[in-house]
This record gives structure tokens, C-alpha cells and sequence, in this order.
């Protein structure tokens, strides 16, 4: 009997504890001192810095854990080898079992969470997608993959946790100050999350206009960019290449440089729309799609043979090998690294766990540009390098400011700033030849039309259900 009582009791107290606690947060938006629109701007700040020391964070566990990986591979290569394809099933699971909101990149899954919010509110589909969860199997996923040899980075997982972050305060902040505007957290937090993740602020505006905030921004971008590039090519081809507070020195650049940045846009172009549109295609021929664990051993498999043939150059996002070649004058590339490091991305995005692949673009492009170099024996191997990252990057993304200001802050080359906008936008005009959609777009409308179909699924079983039952009455 008590028990009994308990039972019928304990809704009654907990409307009762909902509403005392709604009654609080009023009296509390009503006592606030602080007008409600500078309360929230200092609840975005303060999500902003939470991101900053958590992206820190983040790049410190796998800056620790690739240093393993390599240590690992020089005392053990072959060991390390077979046992990648069991971690890569392991980083998997991780994502299957506990969050698959954690799965890819997460730029996608960002994008989703902003679709679905309508009039300042959250959908209940929201929280799976951007939530501390997630963003914490996110982190865990990526770590065993950096560990198993894959081909990802953290720029990506990145976003997607410090939108988590900042939905997280969105979703507290509501309770003090009313309605606010869910969808400038997310917008703000993918943002935060990409100055965080690569130290670039200028990118991670001119990311959320091109990529987060596209729509808004769409109607003028191309204007924009043909406007700065015939002027600058106008201005340079009258007064020289000269800069307001001086001329960097970049190694053996010339007026062939321009040439080199049409070839190299047109190679980011084909070869950038090429690996977006694999991407896309979630279930290659060559691949088993019996279940998700023999796929994930399948893609482990290939990159840990790879691996083995580059000497784990294409494991991890590509930062180390390619800042070791930028920063020692007489180091270079292999020429593997660039159809190796393309075909490990690809295996390590298709295998299902967590992982993006910002950076590994940029060493695929770095790649790219050096052996076309080397190829047709053109001088200034690391500017062709630099240019054939933004190229290769805006091919696949189609964010060509993006590509173009995130590698000239990481770099500080602005001597090449001209040669890198050409670059983009042609790699952009043609990677629009293979992906009419841009890549994060269409995947998360791959995810959106997944939900759709097992809803409808979910009504036609309710249905054949229903109707057996209509006939037995």
C-alpha cells in the first residue's frame, strides 16, 4: 500500500518541483538587473573561453596520442599494423553503440541541429546531435582512431563540440532570460570552434558566412571574390606585388606563379570534387555492408596497409609531416603522400567512426602541389605546396574564402594571397561540377533524408499493424 501511494505521488511532486523552479527563473528575469540582450552576449563569451580551454584541450590528448602512435610504429610497425584494424572496429563501436550523432566530421551534424531549429526554439531531435554526450564520444572515438592509425583530425569534432558547448548554455541561459535566439549559438559555437581549433579568427568568421550562414551570404560571395581578384591582378600587374608594411620573402616566386595557380586550381578542383563525392557515397561497392564492424575492419585493413607503405606518414590529420617539410629547407615530401593520404581519409571517414577531415585535406593539398611540382619540375616547391592546400581544400568544401584565409593566417604567406584566391575559386567552379551541393551540406541532407525514411517505414509497419486488427473486429 505505501508503495502504491509512492507511485501516485511522485508525478504530483514532480509538477510541483517543475513549476516551483519555472516560478524562480521568472523571478529571477524579473529581478535581473542586467538588460536581457547583454546577459546573453555574456553567456555566449563565457561559452566561447569554455571552448577555448576545451579545443586546447582536445589538441593536446591527440597531439599526446599520435607522439604514441609514432613511437609505437618505429619500435613495432607490423604489431601496430594488425592491430589497427581492431581499434578502427573499436572507434566504431564507441560511435554505434553509444552516440551516432558522434559519427564523421560533425560539421554536418551541426548544420542539421541549425535546420531544425525554427523561431528561436529547439527541436527534441536537437539534443542527440549536439549534446555534451555526443560531444564526449566524439572526443573518445577520434583518440582510439588517432591511436589505430587513422587518416582524421579535430578541427571538424571540433565544431561539433564546441556547438555542444554552446547549446548547452543556450539551453540554461533560457531558463534566466526567455526566448532567445537558439540558432546564433550554434552558428557562434561552429565558429568559436574553428578559430579554436586551427588559432585562425579571421576563418572561423568567413566560415560561418560561407558554410554555417551560407544562405544569407550566397547572393554576393561570387561578386565579391571576382571583384578582389581581377582588382588585385589589375593593381599587381601595374605597381608590382607590394605589401603596406613590406614584402615577405617567398622562395622562388615568380610571374609563372599565376600559370602554376591555374594549373593547381584546376587539380583541387577535379580531385577535390572527386573525394566529396566518394565521400558521399556511403556504401562503396568495394566495401562489406553486411554489418558495420566488418566494414570498419575492411577500411582498418587498408589504411594499416598504407600506413606500412608511407611509414605512418598518412596516419593522424597530416600536420607533423606537412609542418616538418614547410619549416626545414631541405626536407621533402614523398611522393606517396599525396594519393596515399587522398585513399586513408576516404577509408578512415567511410569506417564509420568519429573524425574530420579539415586537415587531412590540407596535407592531401600540400601533397598535390609538391608532386605536381616535382612532376613538371616547376621551382618554389612550397609555395605550389601551399597553394595546391587551398585548392585541394576548396575543391572538396567549397568554402573558397574559407580555404584561402585559413591557410594564409596559419601560414602568415599574404604574398600569395592573389595566387591562392585564383586558385580557390577555380577549384570551387569545377569541385561544383562534381558536388552541386557543397559536401557538409549534402551530407547532413543524407542524414535528414535517413530520418525521413524510417519514419516512413516506422508509419507503414504502424499501419499493417492496424488494419489486421480492423479485419479481426
Amino acid at each position: 500500500m505505501p508503495a502504491t501511494h509512492r507511485r501516485k505521488t511522485d508525478p504530483q511532486l514532480s509538477d510541483s518541483l517543475n513549476q516551483l523552479g519555472s516560478g524562480i527563473s521568472d523571478v529571477a528575469r524579473e529581478l535581473n538587473p542586467i538588460h536581457p540582450k547583454t546577459s546573453m552576449q555574456a553567456s555566449l563569451l563565457l561559452a566561447a573561453v569554455v571552448v577555448g580551454f576545451c579545443a586546447f584541450g582536445y589538441a593536446q590528448l591527440i597531439a599526446l596520442t599520435q607522439t604514441l602512435y609514432y613511437s609505437l610504429f618505429r619500435g613495432h610497425p607490423y604489431l601496430l599494423s594488425l592491430a589497427g584494424p581492431a581499434l578502427f572496429v573499436a572507434a566504431t563501436w564507441l560511435v554505434v553503440k553509444f552516440a551516432p550523432a558522434a559519427k564523421g566530421s560533425g560539421i554536418p551534424q551541426v548544420l542539421q541541429a541549425i535546420d531544425e531549429t525554427s523561431a528561436g526554439e529547439p527541436r527534441t531531435t536537437v539534443g542527440p546531435l549536439v549534446s555534451i554526450r555526443t560531444a564526449a564520444f566524439k572526443v573518445l572515438s577520434s583518440t582510439v582512431g588517432i591511436l589505430g592509425g587513422a587518416s582524421i583530425g579535430r578541427e571538424g569534432p571540433t565544431v561539433q563540440v564546441a556547438s555542444s558547448l554552446f547549446a548547452f548554455t543556450a539551453r540554461h541561459a533560457r531558463r534566466f532570460f526567455g526566448t532567445l535566439d537558439y540558432q546564433s549559438y550554434l552558428i557562434a559555437g561552429a565558429s568559436a570552434g574553428i578559430s579554436a581549433a586551427f588559432n585562425t579568427p579571421l576563418a572561423g568568421i568567413t566560415f560561418a558566412l560561407e558554410e554555417i550562414a551560407e544562405h544569407s551570404f550566397a547572393q554576393f560571395k561570387r561578386t565579391v571574390m571576382l571583384a578582389v581578384i581581377v582588382g588585385g591582378i589589375t593593381a599587381q600587374a601595374i605597381g608590382g606585388n607590394y605589401l603596406y608594411f613590406g614584402h615577405p620573402v617567398i622562395e622562388n616566386l615568380s610571374s609563372s606563379i599565376y600559370w602554376v595557380c591555374l594549373l593547381l586550381g584546376v587539380l583541387g578542383g577535379l580531385f577535390g570534387g572527386l573525394f566529396a563525392l566518394i565521400l558521399t557515397r556511403q556504401h562503396l561497392s568495394i566495401l562489406p555492408s553486411k554489418n558495420w564492424w566488418t566494414k570498419a575492419l575492411a577500411c582498418g585493413a587498408v589504411v594499416a596497409l598504407l600506413n606500412l607503405a608511407t611509414h605512418a606518414d598518412t596516419s593522424g590529420s597530416g600536420y607533423e609531416v606537412t609542418k616538418q617539410f614547410m619549416d626545414s629547407p631541405g626536407s621533402l615530401l614523398s611522393p606517396l603522400l599525396f594519393p596515399a593520404k587522398f585513399l586513408t581519409t576516404v577509408f578512415s571517414y567511410l569506417s564509420g567512426m568519429a573524425g574530420g577531415i579539415f586537415s587531412p585535406c590540407l596535407s592531401i593539398g600540400s601533397g598535390m602541389g609538391f608532386t605536381a611540382a616535382q612532376l613538371l619540375h616547376i621551382p618554389g616547391l612550397r609555395a605550389c605546396a601551399l597553394i595546391g592546400m587551398v585548392a585541394f581544400f576548396s575543391g572538396v568544401v567549397q568554402a573558397p574564402l574559407t580555404s584561402v584565409i585559413i591557410v594564409m593566417e596559419m601560414t602568415d604567406q599574404s604574398g600569395l594571397l592573389i595566387p591562392f584566391m585564383v586558385a580557390a575559386f577555380l577549384a570551387h567552379g569545377i569541385g561544383r561540377l562534381f558536388m552541386p551541393v557543397p559536401l557538409y551540406r549534402r551530407l547532413a541532407q543524407m542524414e535528414e533524408e535517413k530520418k525521413a525514411e524510417a519514419k516512413t517505414a516506422q508509419e507503414m509497419g504502424n499501419n499493417r499493424r492496424i488494419r489486421p486488427n480492423r479485419a479481426a473486429g
